[in-house]
């Protein structure tokens, strides 16, 4: 990322005339234990920055060049008595207890420590429910630009949810002078950014840890107080430098992976000496900087090369590739908690993601999962879907062998009567009713099948298996099966894995059960029996003609679709003016995904109209439309004619402008 320009402010604020110190004068000042390095205390006009806390200045008194403060915190009153600057340093006594000889900090992070830290390892609580860290702070002097952008008033901490594969962001409202205070909720020790777009802070959190962060825009200087924060300090003084080298999304060969991999080592090894350096430069930066800034590069090389493998044919990599790759950063991966580098979630993903392939059971009909899953009695087969089963590989090969052998003019007919079979409609509607059973039970398999061929701790195996059924429930947007919930609770032990998929399946079970009749959800049986898409979607949009329709195909399976979604009241009161009608067709999406999603957002409402057609008509209605990415939006005018032009709701405002020109043309 850039720096922004108000970054870049506080980077050379202390060249600029920050006071140093050596002035009389306490404003603005922080200051150091030299004997520990580290933040001790910090004056501004009217406060104290000790002990992770800003006190209010009660009374002060100055006497030949030293000081005494009666500070509050609201709760707790404390007397502090600074003396006068001797050889750079003032000796500073809080309620005649605890004496400190302090020298100031002039640098804009806190300078070197000056003892060795060989600590090794960071904090590793398994992955507990209920933890947090206590973050305080400043962010002092803000201009007002800083406080005028989105989310200006509060500060942000920014940290990838190893368990969704996701970013959580928390937030804290910002008083008047800039000052928070909160606890955010840590799965383990973890990558954070703090603040970014202000402070460009990345660093370490751990859990049940204080710290105190001070962002000064007079000075320029960002510090971190707080019992053990040696680690936050020296990554702000010292960041790490973000890995660059990843392969261009197009189609590769296996030669250009090679190459990819060749020169993403290059980088690595390059990334490793320039830490070399750093740490011969700066003896004193701790073991753990060491450690986290290397577990850093591996985690981010380790992702950005398995990345590649959705470049290359059939998700394939050399087996050369991965001869590197799994020894040199999965193997390693186990060595700290999964949540110290934000791309160790990616990592896990896009690893998994490639090994899953080598034992997929695509190979496998359809046919003996369903009947595998009626075994279980996950799902029910009627008598006739049982037969159709049966009959259904022994009829379709005989089919093939009888195409091959008649002259070309014959071969569609027969493919089509096949087609047209009451066995085959049989097929159809069984596997549109079951297709997420199926899924699921395939998925499932299939991840004991990965992790089993792969290293991995019961930690990891836990997390794999909830980040695999999180994603399934938000796909599908609908509940897991009774059985598959009972494979979880036998499977999955790590409490926060298992609390965080039964929350998410409870709220669709709840959802699912809600009472839902609206107006919007409309009946395909108007289009009964048709096949061309045209005509499909003339008949569909006949009874809104004079009006304007924003047509939206979307799945419930489709992210971006469902993220549009969400924002559909927004976008109804934005366009309130307009007379549009909203016409959404749902592709491949189950009768309770399509229900769940509507109700989930409150997509409804009286101009709204929702459609999940059989599978073969919202293909024709795509195919007439030109649908190749998910969502689709065209809009149709008052006459009924689909115009070419972007009618994207995500962008409210080209859209309304878009709406004005046609409003004020005459149709």
């Amino acid at each position: 990322m850039k720096p922004t320009k108000l970054f870049l402010a506080l980077a050379v604020a202390v060249l600029l005339g920050a006071n140093t110190g050596n002035a009389q004068n306490l404003t603005d000042t922080y200051w150091k234990n030299p004997k520990t390095g580290d933040w001790v205390i910090g004056f501004t006009e009217k406060h104290v920055i000790y002990d992770n806390a800003v006190w209010d200045i009660m009374e002060q008194t100055e006497r030949k060049g030293g000081y005494t403060f009666t500070i509050s915190n609201g709760s707790e009153t404390k007397d502090i008595k600074v003396s006068s600057t001797k050889k750079e340093e003032r000796t500073i006594t809080i309620d005649k207890k605890v004496s400190v000889k302090c020298s100031p900090i002039t640098t804009s992070t806190l300078p070197d420590y000056p003892i060795r830290d060989d600590r090794q390892g960071f904090k590793d609580n398994g992955y507990r429910t209920g933890d947090s860290v206590t973050i305080v702070g400043w962010l002092k002097d803000m201009p007002a630009e800083a406080l005028t952008a989105e989310r200006g008033k509060e500060f942000e901490v920014a940290i990838m949810n190893i368990l969704t594969d996701e970013q959580d962001s928390f937030y804290a409202p910002l008083d008047s002078l800039g000052r928070f205070a909160f606890k955010v909720p840590l799965l383990n020790t973890s990558q954070a950014f703090l603040d970014w777009d202000r402070s460009r802070i990345c660093t370490v959190l751990e859990p049940d840890e204080i710290y105190f962060l001070l962002v000064d825009f007079t000075t320029g200087q960002r510090l971190f107080m707080g019992t053990d924060a040696r680690l936050q300090n020296e990554t702000t003084a010292h960041p790490y430098t973000w890995v660059e080298e990843r392969m261009p999304f197009r189609q590769a060969t296996h030669e250009e992976a090679m190459q990819f991999l060749e020169k993403s080592n290059k980088e690595r090894a390059a990334l490793n000496q320039e830490l070399a350096q750093r740490l011969k430069e700066h003896p004193n930066l701790s073991q753990r900087y060491a450690e986290y800034v290397e577990t850093s590069y591996m985690a981010c090389q380790g992702d950005y090369l398995m990345e590649a493998a959705f470049n290359m044919p059939n998700l394939t990599l050399p087996e050369e590739y991965m001869n590197y790759v799994t020894p040199n950063t999965w193997d390693k991966l186990h060595q700290h908690p999964y949540t110290l580098s934000r791309d160790f979630s990616g990592f896990i993903y896009n690893y998994m993601t490639f090994v899953k392939r080598s034992v997929s059971e695509s190979s496998i009909p359809a046919f003996v999962t369903i009947e595998r899953l009626a075994e279980k009695g996950t799902i029910t087969l009627s008598d006739k879907e049982a037969d159709a089963i049966k009959r259904y590989e022994i009829e379709k090969d005989s089919i093939v062998a009888l195409i091959q052998s008649l002259p070309d003019e014959e071969k569609q007919a027969v493919a089509n009567d096949f087609n047209n079979s009451e066995l085959v409609k049989t097929i159809n509607t069984l596997l549109s009713r079951v297709k997420d059973d199926v899924a699921t039970e395939i998925a499932c398999s299939e991840s004991l099948r990965t992790l089993a061929s792969v290293k991995h701790t019961p930690a990891l195996h836990d997390i794999y298996l909830a980040r695999l059924l999180y994603a399934l429930i938000d796909d599908l947007r609908k509940p897991l099966s009774p059985a598959v919930m009972e494979w979880m609770e036998n499977e999955i032990q790590l409490p926060a894995a298992k609390a965080l998929v039964m929350g998410l399946n409870d709220k669709y079970l709840a959802l699912q059960r809600r009472d839902f009749s609206s107006a919007s959800l409309k009946s395909s049986d108007d289009v009964k029996g048709m096949s061309d898409g045209e005509k499909i979607l003339r008949k569909l949009i006949e009874p809104y003609k004079g009006k304007f329709i924003l047509l939206d195909v979307w799945g419930t399976w489709c992210g971006p679709c469902k993220a549009a979604l969400a924002k559909s009241q927004e976008e109804y009161g934005h366009l309130k003016d307009y007379d549009i009608v909203y016409l959404y067709l749902a592709n491949r999406s189950s009768e309770e995904s399509w229900k769940n999603v509507i109700k989930e957002y409150n997509v409804t409402g009286d101009n709204v109209v929702h459609y999940n057609l059989p599978t073969e008509q919202q293909a024709a209605i795509e195919r007439f439309l030109g649908v190749n990415s998910y969502p689709t939006y065209k809009l149709i005018d008052r006459n009924g004619n689909i115009l070419d032009v972007n009618a994207d709701p995500r962008d409210l405002n080209a859209l309304e402008n878009l709406l004005k020109t046609m409003n004020g043309t005459k149709n």
